[in-house]
């Protein structure tokens, strides 16, 4: 049973997520401040944090960054939509991020993303693609695909949310990248991913283009 905690001192937010959460079996949790939150992470370590980043103050963004530090995955939930601040709060660790108001259906999916990606070291794309954490490698079919450093976070970072769509500013910001030097620099490198996994055997086009936002990678379905 997850341990899943909220954060959150909107109680229209917990009672949405409620039967949902008894539906999936989740032990549900709710910390309506950041004391509270901080005695529910000591007492019993959850598996998956859902914070709003619109506590009082800056509380939200200073309790994502010591979950950050302490290797906890969370999901940010803010009425903030604009992009630099859903890449603040990426840059704050935030595993995925979800504006509200939300789908309560489509949280859960997130929710459950993030278990089985932290859960396990190996992601499994389709194609055959498989991407080990541990081993900082990507393989298709058991064949090993050679990716410098930069390609495979960008991959990586790409895979861990997949279904997600990721802007050309978002990954350069997420993998450290200066797009100041050249516009399509991610594109350089995303042609260069997509190049080496063809040449290992894979078909399917592990990260696609959606025009005139950025890249997603598909779930293996």
């Amino acid at each position: 049973m997850p341990r899943v905690l909220l954060v959150d001192d909107d109680p229209v937010v917990y009672d949405a997520i409620t039967p949902y959460a008894r539906r999936e079996r989740w032990d549900l949790r709710w910390a309506r401040s950041v004391g509270e939150a901080t005695q529910a992470i000591e007492g019993a370590p959850p598996d998956v944090v859902l914070l709003d980043r619109g506590l009082p103050g800056v509380a939200g963004d200073a309790l994502a960054a010591r979950l950050s530090k302490l290797g906890a995955p969370f999901l940010m939930l803010t009425a903030l939509t604009d992009e630099p601040d859903r890449l603040s709060g990426f840059d704050l660790g935030a595993d995925d991020y979800v504006v509200k108001p939300f789908s309560v259906p489509e949280l859960v999916r997130r929710v459950h993303v993030v278990l089985r990606r932290r859960g396990s070291p190996r992601i499994r794309l389709p194609g055959g693609v498989e991407l080990d954490s541990e081993a900082r490698l990507v393989r298709v079919a058991g064949r090993t695909v050679s990716l410098t450093a930069t390609e495979y976070a960008l991959f990586e970072r790409m895979a861990r949310s997949p279904d997600r769509v990721y802007s050309r500013e978002e990954l350069a910001s997420l993998c450290d990248l200066d797009l100041d030097t050249s516009d399509r620099v991610i594109d350089s490198h995303v042609k260069n991913i997509r190049k080496k996994l063809r040449g290992a055997g894979s078909m399917h086009p592990a990260i696609e283009t959606v025009v005139g936002v950025g890249y997603v990678v598909r779930e293996e379905r």
